[in-house]
């Protein structure tokens, strides 16, 4: 019987090629939608599955409420709570802190590097599943000042050699000895360093105070990541209760706030949770995910109205197959199993014109860029197999159901009728409402995303509040920024060079402290950046209280520090004006003055808020350098730049990016604007697709009405006014449901931008305009190819 049925849709989809066509196009678009977030949904979830125990590790995160109704949830702890959880021996197997401090110029083999690495305990290996392809797991972080490293470090500094026994110097003084080399991980994790130095190293950089006293500060909620392993049958309430005790604790000391501390296992802390700070990884949010899943589904949902009225609208001319099949013998189920064969046929179909489409947009660069819509390690697997048979066959489902129940319900005579006489909700014929949902969906989809792509290109223009232009972005690479400064000064066309500790207008790749004035239980968490003094006046960052730093302010060590507005006003200092020269604790034992308060500006994306941010002024914590040149070719005067490079440190080779280009970059989103570009396309060809499909099919209905017509003296253009006045009325029908629908996604999506563009009635008028004009076209095209028929022949053929 389903070899029948596969015979009959194959004939049927054969037989109709326009439909089929429009079908199958439009199913293949939307479904290319479905088959993007698929592999990026399997992409996200595929995070830390490699551990040996994921049903038993767990993070720890932190909270911290003030009275005054400002809370933070972090997903750091402080470094106290390792030993803590360790004493609960009952259900506590392992611990481990990930303590990311272990960071800077590093150099080993005669190079010199920047090394983005953590601390961490021996039980690191017994907690995770990272594994050593040189070294001994049980002994590589057992010693103070061990270090095991990534393979591209390791390639990176010695290449083919053996690294273990190297010594690594960092720019602070240490050194650390080489005990192990780190696998490549079979799968993607959360934590991803390019290095692991042992925490016994802890106590005595903090007894030399190169780091700062936190391995027993408890409110230093934004140090560590602590993850714990539970022994097998141990209850998670266990653990949930000892962390409420802890907080408890810590809440009858501190009275100014309270502390919380929550649980995340480790393979679910991919996709990540909104409002928690402070977290490591790059991986996706639920809420995004979410997000994107919805718009395809709405996508796949306006190609599945397309098949539905299409298939009505062609049911006249498959009425007296349907009556016949009934006459002789066929049941409702039988005639319903074949429409949904045919339609699950079809969308296998449209599958493989999806994938065909897929394999052009994982190649497709600007959906590949920082953001990373279709990740880089995207490829085909089984599972990916297995989900898209099943989304083939849920579309076709989806599509299928509603045209093949109600020509199944028909009674034969009835079938044979005009089934576009069919009434649902009142008066409202389907097929008349099928059209007004379907354009009012695909409008709605315009309207958001063209909400989105005005936010984007807003971003994109607005000014960050800084000097961005002519501005050339240098990593050191180890070179001493004041020699590399003073050569590069000389160069002509360079106005002036700064250095600066991370780059800069891009996603926030600075650090954060506590800081306070007055009670340390009020601490602040602030983000920071190191400059020299030539930064801020080079880079033309506004003074609206206090001055720059002194020159030669930190030859005896750091002595001042440049806040901006909102961290003053999150300090609790009331006038900006009174914040110069108040001292400002940065640890036990350590307080810098406010030399100055720069005017807030856009540090890390236009779209976001600006959070309390710092400048410190220290020796040798700088990473790049920024070269202000004069307008003129850049090519020329990078040219220039790198020939004075090349005298002072011949072996080093040449980077740079122009600072406009970075924060553009940033902005614009390229990857997220194509994809925004790629899904109102898809919308407005399905959207048109189908009303194609509709009109041409109504204009076959009425070739004789309008033959004769014709004949009795109708012009064209009132035949042509005749044929498409309805289909007119239904998308200004579709418009004036859609454009308030439309605009109330678009305003709720805007107020997640701190700084967001203006969006009213001119933006969902050129939306809407923008689809009646492709909808009138498409009507109009075929109305008047109809009423310019010969009608002879037409009724002649009759």
């Amino acid at each position: 019987m389903l070899k029948s049925y596969i015979k009959i849709a194959v004939r049927t989809l054969s037989k109709n090629r326009l439909t089929s066509f429009i079908n199958i196009f439009g199913l293949g678009l939307s479904m290319s939608v479905g088959l993007m977030i698929m592999i990026r949904l399997q992409d996200q979830l595929s995070y830390d599955n490699f551990h040996p125990h994921p049903d038993r590790t767990y993070r720890v995160t932190s909270g911290y409420a003030k009275k005054n109704a400002e809370t933070w949830k972090m997903a750091s702890t402080p470094l106290p709570l390792y030993d803590e959880l360790l004493k609960e021996s009952s259900f506590v197997e392992e611990a481990v802190n990930i303590y990311p401090a272990f960071n800077g110029k590093a150099t080993a083999a005669g190079k010199e590097l920047y090394l983005n690495g953590a601390f961490t305990e021996p039980s690191f290996f017994k907690v995770f599943g990272f594994q050593l392809s040189s070294g001994n797991e049980q002994t590589a972080l057992q010693m103070p000042n061990s270090v095991v490293i990534n393979k591209s470090t390791a390639l990176k500094y010695f290449g083919a050699t053996n690294p273990i026994g190297q010594v690594v110097s960092m720019e602070n003084g240490d050194d650390f000895v080489i005990s192990g080399v780190l696998e490549d991980i079979p799968g993607k994790s959360h934590i991803n360093y390019d290095a692991f130095a042992s925490f016994s190293s802890v106590a005595n950089l903090e007894k030399n105070k190169i780091l700062p006293g936190k391995s027993a500060d408890w409110f230093a909620f934004n140090t560590a990541y602590t993850y714990v392993l539970l022994k097998e049958n141990a209850h998670l309430s266990s653990l949930s209760q000892n962390l409420r005790s802890v907080s408890n604790e810590l809440n009858k000391i501190n009275k100014a706030g309270a502390t919380s501390f929550g649980i995340q296992r480790i393979d679910k802390i991919t996709p990540g949770t909104d409002g928690l700070s402070n977290d490591i990884g790059n991986g996706s949010s639920w809420t995004k995910l979410y997000f994107e899943i919805g718009v395809a589904l709405l996508i796949l949902l306006a190609a599945c109205f397309n098949y539905t009225n299409l298939t009505i609208a062609r049911a006249l001319t498959r009425a007296k197959e349907v009556g016949i099949r009934k006459i002789v013998g066929a049941r409702r189920r039988q005639v319903f199993t074949q429409y949904i064969v045919e339609s699950v046929l079809l969308a296998f179909a449209a599958l493989s014109f999806a994938w065909l489409i897929l394999s052009f947009i994982i190649h497709y660069a600007p959906f590949n860029d920082d953001y990373e819509f279709i990740p880089s390690t995207a490829h085909y697997n089984a599972t990916l197999v297995y989900w898209s048979a099943g989304f083939a066959v849920f579309t076709g489902l989806i599509a299928g159901a509603s045209p093949a129940w109600i020509l199944s319900s028909f009674k034969p005579l009835r079938v044979l009728k005009n089934l576009s006489t069919a009434k649902i909700l009142g008066k409202v014929s389907l097929q008349k409402a099928l059209i007004v949902f379907q354009y009012s969906l695909s409008l709605i989809i315009i309207i958001f995303l063209f909400a989105f792509y005005r936010q984007f290109s807003f971003m994109a223009k607005a000014s960050p509040g800084f000097r961005k232009d002519n501005v050339m972005v240098m990593p050191l690479q180890g070179v001493d920024e004041k020699i590399a400064a003073q050569k590069i000064s000389t160069v002509s066309g360079v106005e002036s060079v700064c250095a600066m500790s991370s780059q800069f207008g891009k996603h926030f790749q600075g650090m954060s402290m506590p800081v306070w004035i007055g009670n340390k239980k009020d601490a602040l968490s602030l983000n920071y950046y190191y400059a020299d003094e030539q930064f801020i006046p080079s880079m033309k960052i506004p003074f609206i209280a206090g001055n720059n730093f002194p020159s030669a302010s930190n030859v005896n060590g750091e002595q001042y520090i440049i806040l901006n507005e909102k961290a003053v006003h999150a300090l609790g200092i009331r006038k900006i004006e009174d914040a110069p020269g108040q001292k400002l604790s940065i640890n036990d034992s350590t307080k810098l003055q406010i030399a100055g308060v720069v005017k807030d500006f856009s540090y890390e994306n236009a779209g976001k808020p600006v959070a309390p941010l710092a400048f410190r002024n220290k020796e040798n914590a700088y990473n790049y350098l920024y070269v202000v040149t004069g307008p003129g070719k850049k090519d020329l005067i990078s040219n220039h730049i790198k020939s004075e490079w090349k005298t002072f440190t011949p072996d080093q080779p040449f980077t740079y990016s122009w600072l406009n280009d970075d924060i553009d970059k940033n902005n614009s989103q390229a990857a997220t604007v194509s994809l925004l570009g790629y899904l109102a396309i898809i919308a407005v060809a399905i959207a048109t697709l189908g009303l194609l499909g509709v009109v041409v099919y109504s204009i076959e209905v009425k070739q004789k009405e309008v033959s004769i017509r014709k004949i009795i003296g109708a012009s064209e253009q009132q035949l042509v006014r005749m044929l498409s006045k309805r289909f007119i009325k239904l998308l200004f029908i579709a418009g004036f449901i859609a454009m308030p629908i439309g605009y109330t996604a678009g305003f709720l999506l805007l107020q997640n931008f701190a700084s967001r563009v203006s969006f009213g009635i001119f933006s969902l008028l050129l939306c809407f305009a923008l689809l009646l004009s492709i909808g009138l076209f498409t009507i109009i095209s075929q109305t008047y190819k109809a009423a310019g028929n010969n009608p002879v022949k037409n009724l002649r053929s009759e």
